[in-house]
């Protein structure tokens, strides 16, 4: 059995370290999606489950009066037996499979999180830098053009995180290898970008797969990746002084960590797609 110790008494000393609910956070933090987390899991891909945000501490200091509740997200679906199939793997990854040859219609899973989030980084976003990272395992490559995995987005003319596949503006997600399968499924992916500037007043937030976002209608129908989503995360860097390079660096080393041998994701299994032709 574990156990606490609580400590009475005013620290004065402010050199001394402030221990966070995860490595990578700082003052500056906004959103941490992990379902891995202990503090981030959540059970189920049910559409208006709630999704907790790790990081609605340090963001709740950022936007006054703001709560867990009102700083997690929650999910939305259109889904339809043969078209797209969404399963928890045994790491806690959510998997998202679209099929390529039965999509009727508009067919997605995502979490939208929380808009007191997307109104802080837009009301933000013409004087403060932000870094934005995403880590994910394609298990299948769409055949194009594909559509977005996590973004504060409407179309060229309102971006803030833009999507990562086509449509250049301010935020898109860069991969820091080729963004292709490399051979090897699943092929994980770290992809991050550091932003400065909005464009407009963006307002879809989201983070899933599928047709989302400005990828909608009959033109990427039966062309979407099929992804597991592992680890987001949004920081406001003049709020936190850390530059790009170093939560680049310190992000990426957990990354890694993560899917080596002994890490938490490491050996994750998944339907195969090919299931869903």
């Amino acid at each position: 059995m574990g156990s606490k110790t609580v400590l009475s008494g005013t620290f004065t000393d402010t050199s001394l370290p402030i221990i966070r609910n995860d490595a990578l956070l700082s003052k500056g933090s906004l959103f941490l999606f992990d379902p891995s987390h202990s503090m981030g899991g959540f059970e189920g891909t049910a559409s208006q489950t709630v999704v907790p945000n790790v990081a609605w501490k340090e963001a709740s200091a950022l936007i006054p009066g703001e709560t867990a509740d009102s700083l997690s997200g929650k999910v939305f679906h259109n889904l339809a037996a043969g078209e797209i199939l969404v399963e928890r793997t045994p790491k806690k990854g959510v998997h998202i499979i679209n099929s390529l040859l039965n999509q009727t219609a508009d067919r997605n899973w995502h979490i939208q999180p929380s808009s007191k989030l997307a109104a802080y980084m837009v009301a933000n976003g013409a004087t403060h830098k932000f870094y934005v990272s995403l880590w994910l395992g394609r298990t299948r490559r769409g055949v194009g053009p594909a559509g977005s995995t996590f973004h504060l987005f409407n179309n060229p003319g309102n971006m803030f995180i833009a999507p990562s596949d086509g449509l250049n503006g301010i935020g898109r997600l860069n991969y820091r290898a080729t963004d292709d399968n490399g051979g090897a499924v699943p092929h994980q992916r770290f992809t991050n970008t550091d932003i400065n500037g909005v464009t407009g007043a963006p307002s879809t937030f989201q983070l899933g797969a599928g047709m989302l976002s400005s990828y909608t209608g009959a033109t990427y129908r039966n062309k979407q990746n099929s992804v597991i989503l592992y680890r987001a995360y949004i920081e406001d860097l003049t709020v936190s002084g850390r530059t790009y390079a170093e939560v680049d660096a310190l992000d990426y080393a957990l990354y890694q960590a993560a899917f080596a041998a002994g890490g938490r994701y490491f050996g994750d299994t998944y339907t195969d797609p090919v299931t869903l032709p």
